[in-house]
């Protein structure tokens, strides 16, 4: 997943001895937290165990893990294991997904005009990219933001794209929207095209180009309003793959129930480039670690640990999930809490994001605990992770990351030499702990949260993540 917006350093607090990667708690509750929350919380708040979480994450990172392949059956069964060993009733969801093959031919051709001769390009096809053939004037789209594209006449014609400021895959669905029939894509500071690692399945064909053959397109765009080109990828085809979701589920062990429903999510599968240590085995091995401390406490209502597959692909294993959900199973939702990239020892600091821009019960127990720690975290808007199937469903969601991200993101770096036990740590206590406190027979049903608890101040940040 692609994020990225530096907030203020999130501080630790020493008290808690983070860095020695023991196990660590947060204190229980007050009867009156900062900026006047008042908490109900659980006698004893969960402990997590760093060391624990970290272990996971390594075992997870010793190889890739692409949707589809073995090794994303082996991360699957080796979350199915630890789940079981937690006392979890563990069951694997089976989805079928699109991969693309990659293309026999590629070709961009700025055609000749007033008697000049057509001039061949070298692109570089994108993984996952579209086929076709087509045909338009070239319109020099900026970065792709929507900013760049508004009021752009892209109607039929080709768009050129300058890499960086905010995710491929939403550049390129900003100049769809406006009717652009592929996508050329560049980094100027690149002597080569873009060698992408992997993307979610395009939605248009798309090719890359040197900086300096881009930069060339990109001043005839500006001498004579634009050049037509033609763009053939030939030979994609695709091709179904099957991937899984691990899900594990929790019954109350209290005598009374709320029939309430709280789910805690990561993916578990990585891009074909590397191991995907940060990218998203940090997300599942706190998924883990979190699943075996909440295993031991008191719980009045239902608690769901899911791991998703080919989220890398384009969310497909968590839009299977959300979409196998029962009417019945969403009237009892809560939340659903999203883990995405939350453990590069290179990444920024902490935020909670939802598709829509606005608190909801999940963000405003996260910044009510993270206050507990050092100070609350900012939420934002974001709409590129395993949260929006579940918001499309209706149920309150946030994707927990750090932001900006990682260089190493989506690269062969992503190992877990980069990966921070004091982040794992961290981010399982404040979301384990908001867990806790949905769970916990000493809260009424958390349909009306509002009435009994009363979350912190914490702020909006309008840019979004990269």
């Amino acid at each position: 997943m692609m994020k990225g917006i530096f907030w203020s350093r999130f501080l630790l607090a020493a008290s808690l001895c983070w860095g020695s990667g023991a196990g660590l708690m947060l204190a229980a509750p007050p009867e009156a937290g900062p900026e006047g929350a008042v908490v109900h919380g659980s006698a004893n708040a969960i402990t997590v165990n760093g060391d624990a979480i970290f272990n996971h994450v390594s075992r997870l990172a010793a190889s890739s893990r692409v949707a589809g392949t073995q090794n994303e059956y082996n991360a699957v069964q080796y979350i199915k294991g630890e789940l079981e060993k937690y006392g979890y009733t563990v069951t694997l969801q089976s989805f079928t997904f699109p991969k693309f093959t990659a293309p026999s031919s590629i070709q961009l051709t700025i055609e000749g005009t007033h008697g000049l001769a057509s001039q061949q390009l070298a692109p570089q096809a994108l993984q996952n990219t579209q086929g076709g053939d087509v045909s338009g004037e070239v319109v020099d789209a900026k970065k792709g933001t929507p900013q760049d594209v508004k009021g752009l006449e892209l109607k039929g014609k080709i768009a050129l794209i300058e890499a960086g400021q905010i995710d491929t895959n939403a550049k390129i669905a900003n100049v769809a929207d406006q009717g652009a029939v592929a996508v050329i894509l560049y980094n100027p500071s690149s002597d080569t095209p873009i060698l992408d690692t992997q993307f979610s399945t395009l939605s248009l064909p798309t090719v890359s180009l040197s900086g300096k053959d881009a930069q060339a397109l990109k001043q005839k765009t500006a001498a004579n309003g634009g050049p037509r080109v033609r763009l053939s990828i030939q030979g994609v085809a695709a091709m179904a793959a099957t991937s899984y979701n691990v899900v594990a589920t929790l019954r109350p062990n209290t005598t009374t129930t709320t029939n309430d429903l709280v789910t805690v999510g990561a993916h578990h599968d990585s891009v074909s480039a590397g191991p995907g240590a940060n990218d998203d085995a940090s997300g599942v091995g706190i998924v883990l670690e979190v699943a075996r401390a909440v295993s031991g406490t008191q719980r009045d209502s239902e608690v769901r640990f899911l791991t998703f597959g080919a989220e890398e692909y384009g969310l497909y294993g968590s839009q299977a999930y959300a979409n196998s959900l029962s009417s019945t199973d969403i009237g009892r939702f809560i939340g659903h809490f999203q883990l995405d990239m939350v453990g590069s020892k290179n990444s920024g600091t902490l935020g909670m994001y939802t598709v829509n821009g606005q608190k909801n019960v999940v963000t405003d127990l996260g910044a009510t605990f993270a206050s507990r720690l050092s100070g609350v975290i900012p939420y934002g808007r974001f709409g590129r992770s395993d949260h929006v199937p579940f918001y499309q469903r209706g149920v309150a969601t946030a994707l927990y990351t750090h932001s900006p991200a990682e260089p190493e993101y989506h690269t062969r770096y992503d190992t877990i030499d980069k990966i921070s036990k004091d982040k794992l740590a961290n981010v399982a206590t404040i979301v384990g702990n908001s867990v806790a406190e949905i769970l916990s027979p000493t809260t009424p049903s958390f349909k009306r949260y509002k009435d009994f608890f009363t979350p912190v101040n914490y702020p909006y940040d309008p840019n979004p993540p990269v």
